[in-house]
Parts: structure tokens; C-alpha cells; sequence
């Protein structure tokens, strides 16, 4: 019994050392589209229940369309998953996404959470999502350059085309940030094309068009594509 007691108090205080020590999570905040405020505003909220608030305007990575709540494996007090997002939700920001991410970046190896909010719960009008650039692209003013090529798995494929013949040139596309588009060639150490990425709303006799464009920035003498370069994929609404 006496040795009981013992175990049962040496287990207590060794609790209480390591709560004592473990600190409170930090929960990066990216303020990008919402008003100076509004971010003030849901960042005091969060302090006030003991959290650490980092405040940022970074792009949010294409594949956050919604409000959303990503939290580390290594958080240290899993409670604040729900209180974090019951006081978004108190301010006005329903999360509609909650998920564990183990690699990325740098936070997400740490005590910490990362909270995505919109205005309206959604990504603004405007803006792309990986998804939306899926698509065969006409070239316009390319070059050697005829077509483009995007596709789910994220590979491409450039058909160029001269007076004597025809090659497909094949690799793998990323879409980091909006409004950037990279290609690269398979074994290159970096991104052979860089694209930046523009909609527009255009009007022909018979209906409207959505219009989405790719245009060429990095042209030079190694570069078969012109430096007016122009890729695009339209659809009508």
C-alpha cells in the first residue's frame, strides 16, 4: 500500500512538472483578407484564451478554398483545436475544414495551429485553385510554342512545331501561389517556364467568354517560346 502511495505520487508530480512546463500553442493567423480590424479583433480573442497569436498576409497555398483550421501532430494541448475554432466561430468565421498536416511548412512540426479565414467562409472571386487550371492551352504569338497542356497528376505537355517537324516536350507543372504557374523539365533543378496568371471576361457574337491566360516571363535565347508568349484556355458562360 505504502509503495502505492509512493508511485502514485512521484507519477502526480511528474504530471504537474510537465504541465507546468509545457507552453501554451501558437496559432499563426493569416490575416490576408480580412480588414486590419477584423484580424485585431479575432487575434485579441484568441490571446485572451491563453494562446499565442502570430499574425501574418501570406498567400494561403492553393489547396485552402474555405475557412480552415490545420493543426500540428506534436501539439502539445489538443484542446485548442476546439477552442480555437469555437472562437473563430464566436467572431464570425465558421470553420469548415479541420485537418492534421505533417509536413509543409515550418509550424507544422511545432506546438501549433494555422487558421485560414475569408470574408465569406470561401476564397474571394478571382482567384484560382489548382484545379480550375487544368486544361489544353492555345498558344498565341509562342514562338515555336503551339499548345500547353496541364493535367490532373501534374505533368505537362509543350507541343512545339516547326517548318520540318513536331516535339512534345514533357514535365511537371506546380502552381505554388496565385498568380504563378512553373514548368519544369524532367532532371532540371529548377523551373524551366514561369508563368503569371490572368482572367478576364471577354465577349464574341455569340456569348460571353471566360478567358484564363498564361503569360510568358521568362523568355530568353535558350527559350523556344516568344517573348510575347501567350497561352490561353477559354470557355463560354
Amino acid at each position: 500500500m505504502k509503495k502505492t502511495i509512493i508511485t502514485y505520487l512521484i507519477t502526480l508530480a511528474f504530471t504537474l512538472v510537465v504541465s507546468g512546463c509545457a507552453s501554451p500553442p501558437t496559432v499563426y493567423l493569416y490575416g490576408k483578407y480580412l480588414e486590419p480590424s477584423k484580424v485585431q479583433a479575432l487575434s485579441e480573442q484568441l490571446t485572451d484564451q491563453g494562446l499565442n497569436v502570430e499574425v501574418n498576409d501570406f498567400d494561403f497555398p492553393t489547396s485552402v478554398s474555405t475557412n480552415t483550421l490545420l493543426y500540428s501532430l506534436l501539439l502539445q494541448s489538443p484542446e485548442a483545436i476546439d477552442n480555437t475554432t469555437s472562437i473563430a466561430e464566436h467572431a464570425g468565421y465558421s470553420i469548415n475544414r479541420v485537418q492534421s498536416l505533417t509536413q509543409g511548412n515550418h509550424w507544422y512540426t511545432k506546438n501549433s495551429l494555422a487558421l485560414f479565414v475569408f470574408p465569406d467562409g470561401n476564397r474571394p472571386h478571382g482567384t484560382l485553385l489548382a484545379q480550375d487550371l487544368i486544361h489544353s492551352y492555345i498558344a498565341n504569338g509562342c514562338g515555336n510554342g503551339e499548345r500547353l497542356t496541364l493535367y490532373k497528376d501534374g505533368t505537362y505537355t509543350l507541343t512545339l512545331q516547326t517548318p520540318t517537324s513536331s516535339e512534345d516536350v514533357k514535365g511537371k507543372w506546380k502552381y505554388r501561389q496565385f498568380p504563378y504557374l512553373e514548368l519544369q523539365e524532367p532532371n532540371s533543378p529548377y523551373a524551366n517556364y514561369y508563368f503569371e496568371i490572368s482572367r478576364v471576361v471577354s465577349e464574341d457574337k455569340v456569348s460571353k467568354l471566360d478567358l484564363t491566360h498564361l503569360h510568358l516571363l521568362n523568355a530568353n535565347s535558350t527559350n523556344p517560346l516568344a517573348s510575347e508568349c501567350v497561352f490561353t484556355y477559354g470557355v463560354r458562360i
